[in-house]
């Protein structure tokens, strides 16, 4: 069996971390995994393609100049008529249309998964348009349950969509423990308590109100730092929020982070204050570090999150709900140790990367029998 996945990547995120737990899996159940990178002229980010290499997966990446490249298209198909794939597995909205457009006029099988959109006006036309794009696909994943309910609202028929979860593989993240050293290179004391979160700094993950949250818990924790790991076209907004806040002193914009693993055992706290989500890979990575999470109830997160048993579950846009449950896991290490106990057993029963990929392996096999 020969798989193809296809992602226009900005950077190693959810749905790239997704890719990769799927493609280890695939190979090692002796599966053809190759990965198809677009190369950007305008964001030329291949984070993805080293490490994909560096894991023994077969890499391909594809020049892309602007939103429709016929070189592009033709680059796709006679690689895939090359190299023999029988399925190609496109993630999101770019892949999704060169995977449509390569995949004109042959017997190829087209899964996509669908992660979750991202706001903006030029986005709802991008989703719009793919909504009628991925009506052509063989299989329609959706990694929750409201991602699925959207797909079939966008006319994708009901027979082609299936709902598989997200899952993580928790040896990476069970090895690690809190570092000095790691404290050390983010400029932070040995002994200061840190809140932290982990994503691309972007408007529908809601930092801004994290923001707005913090100047209520340093009046509690003076000594607290927050960490935001990641990057974003939000990264200057957010800086001068905090500057205005008069908390720049309390924040650490740490950018990229290719060792997130290591940095969440420093953590006392995650907070992911998304306004819309599918099921997110940091929460679950956070989660399976041991960490207690305070995260809001949008998308599939109350399906991990059970408030104050799994973690703190609250509303979207509520900075005062934020520091509330930020202060309450702080003061109280008995409670805080307990909810993240319940919150890593959540993730290993329901949410491992070998239960995820079966089941996409199970949507190969079933295309092509």
């Amino acid at each position: 069996m020969k798989i193809l996945h296809l992602i226009s990547s900005s950077g190693l995120l959810g749905a790239e971390r997704v890719l990769l737990e799927i493609a280890e899996y695939s190979k090692r159940t002796g599966l053809e995994v190759g990965i198809g990178v677009f190369q950007n002229s305008q964001n030329p980010n291949l984070e993805l393609a080293e490490v994909a290499r560096r894991q023994g997966l077969n890499v391909q990446v594809f020049p892309c100049n602007g939103r429709f490249d016929k070189k592009t298209i033709r680059m796709i198909k006679d690689h895939m008529d090359n190299s023999g794939v029988q399925i190609l597995h496109s993630h999101n909205y770019k892949s999704n249309f060169y995977a449509w457009r390569a995949l004109s006029n042959n017997n190829i099988r087209w899964v996509v998964t669908k992660h979750g959109r991202r706001f903006g006006p030029k986005l709802l036309i991008y989703n719009f348009l793919d909504g009628f794009i991925v009506r052509h696909a063989d299989r329609v994943i959706a990694v929750s349950k409201e991602i699925a309910r959207k797909a079939r609202l966008a006319g994708i028929d009901s027979k082609k969509i299936c709902l598989i979860e997200n899952g993580i593989n928790l040896d990476r993240f069970l090895k690690n423990t809190a570092s000095n050293s790691i404290k050390e290179s983010l400029r932070i004391k040995k002994d200061a308590l840190v809140v932290g979160t982990v994503g691309a700094l972007t408007e529908e993950k809601g930092h801004l109100y994290l923001l707005k949250a913090i100047p209520k818990v340093v009046q509690k924790f003076p000594e607290v730092i927050f960490l935001f790991a990641g990057d974003g076209r939000e990264r200057p907004n957010l800086e001068k929020t905090a500057s205005y806040l008069g908390i720049k002193d309390s924040v650490i914009f740490a950018g990229m982070r290719k060792d997130v693993p290591q940095i969440l055992p420093i953590l006392d706290v995650f907070v992911l204050p998304s306004l819309n989500e599918g099921l997110p890979m940091a929460l679950l990575e956070a989660q399976a570090a041991k960490v207690p999470v305070v995260a809001t109830c949008v998308g599939a997160i109350p399906d991990v999150v059970e408030d104050r048993v799994t973690g703190m579950l609250i509303l979207p846009k509520d900075p005062q709900a934020i520091a509330e449950a930020i202060i309450m896991i702080l003061s109280d290490k008995k409670f805080a140790s307990g909810i993240a106990q319940k919150g890593f057993e959540r993730v290993r029963d329901n949410f491992s990367a070998e239960k995820m990929a079966s089941k996409y392996l199970s949507v190969y096999k079933e295309l092509l029998s």
